[in-house]
């Protein structure tokens, strides 16, 4: 009996294994790159979530607008790079919850920090939004990026500069 056991169980962790190695992702693994910058792992299935990343400074209270949008921003005491998420094909999911992860990433490639979205059945909102202060005591310069991520699977990636504060010029 202790045989037979053994055995299931050691099948069933075969399965799990091959399950997880034979990649049962729901994404194409080479990224499509749109006409903003933003790195696009497009869905296996027609019709899945998309996900576009703006990089602006400000975004009007009343109107919604962005300002100052672009991939290059210079360090200031209290400057901000602001993520903007644009979702598309989020109500066509199977009535569950999607939960989003906005991923904040140094030059070096390691983590500053991570926001989690839940995005319920029947919201109406298509739009993510998150912030990296850039002030020269806290930050480096060079290449950061911001990856989102549905169900731990990486849906989109963009990479923005972080530039030192120019340099005062001085009479002589």
């Amino acid at each position: 009996m202790k045989k037979a056991l053994l055995a299931i169980a050691a099948l069933l962790a075969l399965g799990v294994l091959l399950a997880i190695g034979s990649g049962c992702s729901s994404r194409v693994e080479t990224p499509v790159t749109e006409a903003d910058s933003t790195f696009v792992y497009p869905s296996k299935e027609p019709g899945g979530v998309k996900a576009s990343i703006t990089f602006c400074t400000k975004v009007s209270k009343r109107t919604g607008r962005r300002r100052g949008v672009g991939q290059d921003f210079t360090m200031k005491r209290k400057a901000k790079v602001r993520a903007l998420v644009d979702l598309e094909n989020t109500t066509t999911q199977d009535h569950a919850t999607l939960p989003f992860h906005l991923v904040w990433l140094r030059p070096d490639g390691k983590r500053i920090y991570k926001k989690h979205f839940e995005h319920a059945p029947g919201d109406s909102i298509t739009l993510l939004q998150s912030s990296l202060s850039i002030p020269p005591e806290k930050r480096d310069p060079g290449t950061y990026s911001l990856r989102v991520y549905l169900f731990r699977e990486l849906i989109a990636e963009k990479f923005f500069r972080v530039h030192p504060p120019a340099e005062a010029v001085q009479d002589t």
